[in-house]
């Protein structure tokens, strides 16, 4: 595929995703095999696509993207799981932590365990095997974001079960309505 044709079909899903696989790039421009690597490659080389980590690339288009990038990567990542933001990411959010990790997302998934270093930040994986009903009973929307949020009582729960440290939560907060 021609590159200004890759770019405009790309283009096309502006406001909707920016976070690719390789079997999409493949449904997007209806190319599979060599072809499709090639575009790929020429689409990297040009800058219209960021290679992300293995298998994932990222478009970025500068009028998209009312969703972190880092979400929207960690919800790629682990796609067809149930993923939601919770221990030190969710701690700051609620203000339950005075720390704010910078550059770093830590997302508690159904799927694989993993840390993942990508061009927008990292990305760790933590597993659980709790129900879908039990995490969206302990969880809340996030307007803005791709995934759930952690309740502050689950964000200090998911910390103890993960044997993380929990010397900087403001107990004063946990306890303040959520």
């Amino acid at each position: 595929m021609k590159l200004y044709d890759a770019d405009r079909t790309l283009a096309s899903y502006k406001g909707r995703k920016r976070a690719f696989r390789t079997h999409e790039l493949s449904l997007v421009f209806g190319e599979e095999g060599p072809k499709l690597r090639s575009t790929i490659v020429r689409l990297v080389k040009a800058g219209s696509l960021v290679h992300v980590v293995r298998d994932l690339y990222w478009f970025d288009n500068a009028e998209s993207g009312s969703v972190p990038a880092i979400e929207e990567i960690a919800v790629a990542l682990r796609s067809g799981e149930m993923n939601y933001i919770s221990m030190e990411s969710a701690a700051s959010l609620w203000g339950v932590m005075s720390q704010i990790p910078v550059g770093r997302i830590t997302v508690v998934t159904t799927g694989k365990e993993g840390e993942f270093h990508t061009p927008f930040g990292t990305v760790e994986f933590v597993h659980t095997a709790r129900s879908f009903l039990h995490i969206l009973e302990n969880t809340v929307d996030y307007p803005g974001h791709a995934m759930r949020l952690a309740t502050k009582k689950k964000v200090v729960a998911d910390l103890l079960r993960a044997g993380r440290s929990l010397d900087l939560i403001d107990w004063d907060e946990v306890e303040d309505d959520e």
